[in-house]
């Protein structure tokens, strides 16, 4: 992941200024706060998004930021020589400014640079200067401007909705991850139902407990509200607690991306027709007596070595193992997405295959028996 996110900045063009050749004997030496001292790492006292509040813990991990450097080309295993590091000190923010909790995500990760600048976020790559922030292992505290409250927010900005892979970029199921386009991908809209202008910006959203996200559904089913929230499902999605974003491996069709925490709003919907119910259970009692068959032929040793008997046993574990496959993909039902979902297809389809390939054998078998 954090190879992708590297590439992402080699090609980006106000990133790659930075790795001008400048001579190194004038380049002053960067001060780099670290918010804890030596083995501690800084806490979120809570999960709430408004409660900045954070603490230092005990840790036996050894700091190690994530430090790439624009003029090699790579990434750096330690703190450059030349870094002058404060441990145990945090920024003084100015008047307008406001001290914020930055975690590290995988999705969305904090880069230092070894000049000492640190980029929160991939997508718009806006420098924080050193002193300007402190830095840990798991987590930044940068002083950021403070937002607009009230009325006063709501009437000079327009809604941001965030693009989760940003332009030239689509998700991918098959590896779960951002991959690039050659160009911007356009056959259909983020969000068709949207009434208003909204501004979109890149990236996805900051879940409080983890990175572990899911999707709600098409774009064309949500409703996206004035404040920048949005409804789906039945689901109410407060505005910065989702993205949305094309999925190539469906022709590009949006979707809304939102913390898997928000799945469980969803009312659960009852399957009002009956014969969802009756389709595993049909399936498991076929495959019983299925097994059954089997169990029987195999307590007949003296039919094993007859041509006919071999391809009643191929074609009945075929059979058996197919009514099966279809039993977990009815049982599983909307819990099955990506790899696990086509494996399962496509072993139900090859055993069903296979089951009506030893029937057409043992039909030639008969055949040829009494011609």
């Amino acid at each position: 992941m954090k190879a992708i996110y590297v590439l992402a900045i080699l090609w980006t063009p106000a990133v790659l200024t930075l790795g001008e050749p400048r001579n190194e004997s004038s380049r002053p030496r960067p001060t780099i706060l670290k918010c804890c001292r030596h083995n501690e790492e800084l806490v979120k006292e809570s999960h709430s998004e408004t409660d900045t509040r954070t603490r230092c813990e005990a840790t036996g991990n050894e700091w190690k930021p994530f430090i790439y450097s624009p003029s090699l080309g790579s990434t750096l295993d330690s703190p450059p020589a030349e870094w002058n590091i404060v441990q145990g000190k945090k920024p003084e923010c100015g008047d307008n400014l406001e001290l914020t909790f930055v975690p590290y995500r995988k999705t969305n990760p904090f880069v230092l640079l070894d000049n000492g600048n640190a980029i929160l976020d991939i997508h718009t790559y806006d420098n924080i200067e050193p002193g300007e922030y402190c830095a840990d292992s798991n987590a930044l505290l940068v002083c950021v401007q403070k937002k607009m409250e009230g009325s006063q927010a709501a009437a000079t900005m327009r809604p941001h909705v965030k693009q989760c892979c940003g332009n030239y970029a689509a998700f991918s199921e098959e590896i779960h991850a951002c991959v690039q386009l050659k160009e911007a991908a356009t056959p259909t809209p983020l969000l068709p139902n949207a009434s208003f202008t909204i501004d979109v910006v890149p990236g996805f959203p900051a879940c409080p407990r983890s990175d572990n996200f899911t999707i709600l559904g098409d774009t064309k089913d949500a409703l996206l509200l004035p404040d920048g929230g949005l409804k789906i499902d039945g689901v109410a999605l407060p505005a910065g607690q989702f993205c949305v974003e094309r999925i190539k491996e469906l022709n590009h069709v949006a979707k809304v991306f939102a913390c898997a925490e928000h799945a469980a709003q969803r009312p659960v919907m009852q399957a009002a027709d009956i014969r969802f119910t009756l389709y595993p259970v049909g399936f498991i009692i076929s495959a019983v007596f299925l097994a059954a068959t089997l169990a029987a032929g195999w307590l007949l040793p003296a039919s094993h070595h007859v041509l006919h008997w071999r391809c009643q046993t191929y074609h009945v574990t075929c059979l058996m193992l197919g009514d099966l496959l279809m039993a977990i993909i009815q049982l599983a039902s909307d819990s099955l997405h990506g790899g696990s979902c086509k494996a399962l297809a496509i072993m139900a389809h090859f055993f069903f295959l296979a089951a009506f390939f030893w029937l057409n054998t043992m039909c030639f078998n008969i055949w040829w028996t009494f011609r």
